[in-house]
């Protein structure tokens, strides 16, 4: 038998295998939920933000758990699964909790903007940890192709959530505490209630001409802002009906950024005043969504004679004029997402609008700097009953300050035009 050599060490055991560290993943999957709960909870009705917080809470929970599996049972198979599953829910989660947190904070409600902040950071932490671990698990030149699927992931998820989370969930803004009084109108407070049973706020201050002007905002805004319209229409000698918009200032409801609850809304404040004897014309004054709705109004109901729309925009994939295929493939994903974010159905084509207005309905169209070619387009669908103002050194909606007295002429033709819209 031959003595061992005691200097001979023997060979070190192989090493064992790393384990993911993923124990950042479950605690971000935890947040994320508990963070969705809190913001879903403070929207919406009571019952709905109930169940909406439940499935976060749910969600973050499950999510939590395949991490906590690979975690426990670190085979590839387990971790794919959590890695795919974390990088799908934090390219989801993060634009929409990003873009609340902004709102929620903005409006001064602490709470549901810091469970906001939270989510966004966990769904950030979920996203750049099952990135980072599924690249490095890519071997060759496949890694080449991150890059273009990140960019990817940027045009077709992140951009398309943040915009449809940001038009239909902004918070209210306030209406403050300046009135027409300020202006030296004498108005009344009215209170609309749309089919829905919405309460939409309104003032409305008389005038003498026998001609009512619905006079409408635009988004992110209230009827304070529309107060300098209505001096200059009251002037004019009309009577001047501000609407709050659904989610907007004083009116229940939640807010949406596109306008797309405007046209069945407002149809209550025609009847408004069409049931007033001083009224016997009906017109409609829009700035920017209000614009919009205002054409949307009078190609639904007859008896908007005429439509003055100021900075109409875009707010359906078709009113993009002759986009390219991706721009307009991008649209399309991101109008659908904000279909399934609110209760409201999208509007048709504001070209198809144009179009549809009746033979003795006029519209005029002011453009600011940089929308006369988008007026233009539109106005072209109807170029006997629809005319354009371009005002290229006005800012959006800024026609009247840039140009009073031109203002008041211009829109006091286009309003003395209106027939009865029978």
């Amino acid at each position: 038998m031959v003595a061992a050599d005691p200097t001979t060490r023997p060979p070190d055991a192989a090493p064992a295998p790393r384990r993911p560290r993923r124990r950042a993943d479950v605690a971000a999957a935890l947040a994320l939920g508990l963070g969705g709960a809190v913001v879903l909870a403070a929207s919406g009705s009571p019952a709905w933000g109930a169940a909406r917080a439940v499935l976060a809470a749910v969600l973050g929970a499950a999510l939590a758990g395949l991490h906590a599996r690979a975690l426990a049972t670190p085979t590839p198979a387990a971790g794919r699964l959590a890695d795919r599953a974390g990088v799908v829910v934090g390219a989801l989660a993060l634009p929409a909790a990003g873009v609340l947190a902004g709102d929620r904070l903005g409006a001064g409600r602490v709470v549901p903007g810091s469970a906001a902040v939270l989510a966004a950071a966990a769904a950030a932490v979920l996203l750049v940890l099952g990135t980072v671990r599924r690249v490095r698990a890519v071997r060759g030149w496949r890694r080449l192709l991150a890059l273009p699927v990140a960019l990817a992931v940027l045009q077709l998820v992140v951009a398309p959530v943040g915009l449809a989370v940001l038009t239909t969930n902004t918070s209210p803004q306030p209406l403050g505490d300046v009135t027409p009084a300020d202006r030296g109108l004498a108005h009344e407070d009215v209170l609309l209630v749309t089919p829905d049973g919405t309460e939409l706020a309104a003032w409305w201050v008389p005038g003498a001409s026998g001609t009512a002007v619905l006079l409408l905002h635009g988004s992110g805004s209230t009827r304070a802002a529309t107060l300098d319209h209505a001096a200059a229409l009251a002037e004019l000698g009309h009577g001047v009906l501000m609407v709050d918009a659904r989610g907007h200032g004083a009116s229940g409801g939640t807010g949406m950024a596109l306008g797309w609850h405007g046209a069945r809304d407002l149809a209550v404040a025609v009847d408004w005043l069409d049931a007033r004897e001083d009224v016997a014309r009906i017109c409609a004054v829009g700035l920017s969504m209000g614009g919009e709705v205002a054409l949307t109004l009078a190609a639904r109901d007859p008896r908007v004679g005429a439509v003055v729309a100021e900075g109409t925009g875009v707010r359906v994939a078709a009113d993009v004029a002759e986009p390219g295929w991706f721009p307009h493939l991008v649209d399309t994903w991101t109008y659908a997402l904000t279909d399934l974010l609110t209760a409201a159905d999208p509007p048709p084509p504001l070209r198809d609008v144009v179009a549809g207005l009746r033979p003795n309905q006029r519209a005029l169209l002011v453009a600011g700097a940089g929308e006369g070619t988008q007026a233009a387009w539109y106005a072209a669908a109807a170029p006997d009953r629809v005319a354009v103002w371009d005002v290229p050194d006005a800012g959006h909606t800024q026609a009247l300050a840039a140009h009073p007295e031109e203002w008041s002429a211009r829109v006091g033709t286009a309003l003395a035009g209106a027939g009865d819209g029978q």
